[in-house]
């Protein structure tokens, strides 16, 4: 008996089908995606103190780093400059590492970089800044969560 030739061809098209099928699934797939805009800026900060040779500065606790930073930013932008949320990461020695939104970043480091303190000369230098705190802590993060 023989077959409709229609019946062979939809056979053969349905065997082509599952082998192209089957090639593809086997190749791997690659997508790539875009982050636009992350939400927040990370700053790496090292506290200077001009009358104390470097070897000799204490190191910096977190109130203390945040009352420099609030008088930084209220001095450059007054009230609205110690409105800005300023986020703690890490605090080591003369470094602190800090968290602030994107749209405050460039008033933040403004205000960072032209501030000396009142007592004794102290100033902030900013050591680093990125969207990516990995980059910002010396490339790998590892830094950052040392204790």
């Amino acid at each position: 008996m023989v077959s409709n030739p229609t019946e062979t061809e939809s056979a053969e098209a349905e065997a082509l089908v599952h082998a192209q099928s089957t090639k593809l699934a086997s190749q791997p797939t690659y997508r790539s995606i875009t982050i636009r805009n992350p939400p927040h800026i990370y700053l790496r900060l090292s506290l200077l103190a001009s009358t104390l040779p470097s070897s000799n500065q204490p190191p910096v606790d977190t109130l203390t780093a945040r009352t420099y930073l609030t008088s930084a930013l209220s001095q450059f932008l007054g009230l609205t400059g110690t409105a800005i949320p300023i986020d703690f990461l890490k605090v080591e020695a003369r470094d602190v590492w800090i968290r602030v939104p994107r749209e405050d970043s460039a008033a933040v480091v403004g205000a960072l970089s032209q501030w000396i303190g009142k007592d004794g000369g102290v100033s902030w230098r900013v050591k680093g800044k990125g969207e990516w705190l990995g980059a910002v802590a010396a490339g790998d993060g590892s830094q950052l969560f040392e204790p």
